[in-house]
């Protein structure tokens, strides 16, 4: 009997569900993005908050499975055509070392410093543009900004080194090209520790493909690291709203585990040097 009362009821439940589904509204399809924003003198207008579809590249640039508290990336990487960095060995081996868990500590994001380039468009936090025809400046909301001179047509001396590094860009048409050297060689490419030199040049291209939408571009050089340059490309989508304001270690205690960790390691191997 009570086999037969749940078949009756789920008969008359069914068509209800089945009609309320079909009584919903719909909601409104999404508008397609406009065309892309122009100044008054022609260019792009690039003025706006930002976030970027990052792919998972700051676990790692090429496609990758989820590891530990890693989680997995569709790969950024569209040059070579295989998807992977095109590392000098001495470059894998440190990589490999840079994934054991004391090695976290050495990532400069963990100690506040800045991302660095291309990294700081693919650390998942929003960014602001603000575009003159002078200048084009990047306000991260992790706590970083860059210049981009329009105007100047040299780069800074060689004995000079940045972390975000020196960049001078341009205009190709409707492309914003930047030209980045003089970086200090200190940062990582992400959190598995994927790495550039001092010798680092980084060529930017940001190309509007519609109202809300910019294709970014980055080619990197780096003949110290690789054994070719490379190309990461991604989405930058326009978004409501504006940047707040970020403190980085207000209250936060992973840079203390991180110490930890990497201080117990150093005492293993310390400990077990003693024993040989």
């Amino acid at each position: 009997m009570t086999r037969i009362l749940l078949t009756l009821l789920c008969v008359c439940v069914l068509p209800l569900d089945a009609w309320a589904q079909a009584a919903a509204p719909k909601p409104a399809p999404k508008p397609a993005p406009g065309p892309v924003h122009r100044l008054a003198d022609g260019k792009p207008d690039l003025n706006g908050f930002y976030q970027s579809d990052n792919g998972g590249a700051n676990w790692g640039l090429g496609p990758h499975a989820p590891v530990d508290l890693t989680p997995p990336g569709r790969g950024v990487i569209i040059d070579p055509p295989d998807g992977q960095l095109p590392m000098q060995p001495w470059a894998v081996a440190e990589v490999a070392d840079r994934l054991k868990p004391e090695r976290g500590y050495d990532d400069p994001t963990a100690h506040c410093i800045v991302a660095g380039i291309p990294r700081s468009f693919y650390v998942p936090a929003p960014f602001h543009i603000l575009q003159t025809p002078e200048a084009v400046v990047f306000l991260h909301e992790r706590m970083a900004w860059r210049t981009v001179s329009l105007t100047r047509k040299t780069h800074l001396p060689d004995s000079i080194r940045l972390w975000q590094g020196d960049s001078i860009g341009r205009w190709e048409g409707d492309t914003l090209i930047v030209e980045t050297k003089n970086t200090n060689g200190k940062t990582w490419l992400n959190e598995v520790g994927e790495m550039v030199s001092h010798a680092q040049t980084t060529v930017e291209r940001f190309i509007p493909v519609n109202a809300d939408t910019i294709r970014y571009e980055a080619t990197v050089t780096d003949p110290i690291v690789y054994t070719r340059p490379w190309t990461i490309a991604l989405p930058l989508n326009r978004m409501a709203g504006g940047l707040l304001e970020v403190a980085c270690l207000e209250d936060n205690q992973d840079l203390v585990h991180l110490k930890e960790i990497r201080d117990e390691a150093r005492a293993k191997a310390a400990g077990a040097k003693k024993t040989e």
